[in-house]
């Protein structure tokens, strides 16, 4: 038996407009989740054709999207993460609002894309804090909280 192997992209969506991809602060969004997803799914289309989306459909999954920073991790096959990656650079909207998707990190293993994604989210809501959207005392609590929805939401 052949076991799947996947590789893990965690992605930072960043709006042009400067806003968050949903309004409130919830360390994970449904929502955000299923428009990302969506996304994907038309880019690896158009970039790619039929043939590609079928490819890719039946590894290409969100499993964690934060609507407030903007990061997700992303979850594909191996052999169709370069497809994947290359639909992120070219996606120019999520959910009607123009955007721009960076790949952040690339993992073969659920553990990276894990701290990866810590990572990344301490960065960006750091950023917040220096731009003024968040408050310097809520920066670690917010941080534990999304650290927590990672660690369960981001399994195999």
């Amino acid at each position: 038996m052949v076991r799947f192997k996947n590789r893990y992209l965690v992605v930072r969506v960043v709006a042009n407009d400067g806003r968050a991809l949903d309004d409130g602060r919830e360390a994970s969004s449904t929502k955000a989740q299923r428009s990302v997803l969506e996304t994907l799914r038309a880019s690896v289309r158009e970039c790619f054709g039929d043939v590609g989306a079928g490819r890719s459909a039946q590894s290409l999954g969100v499993k964690y999207c934060d609507g407030f920073t903007g990061v997700c991790v992303v979850r594909c096959d191996r052999e169709r993460a370069r497809e994947v990656r290359g639909a992120c650079a070219t996606t120019r909207e999520v959910g009607g609002r123009a955007c721009a998707m960076e790949v952040r990190h690339v993992g073969g293993t659920c553990a990276s894309a894990k701290e990866a994604c810590v990572r990344i989210v301490r960065d960006v809501l750091e950023e917040m804090v220096q731009s003024g959207r968040v408050k310097t005392a809520e920066l670690e609590g917010l941080v534990e909280a999304r650290r927590r929805v990672v660690a369960s939401s981001v399994t195999n």
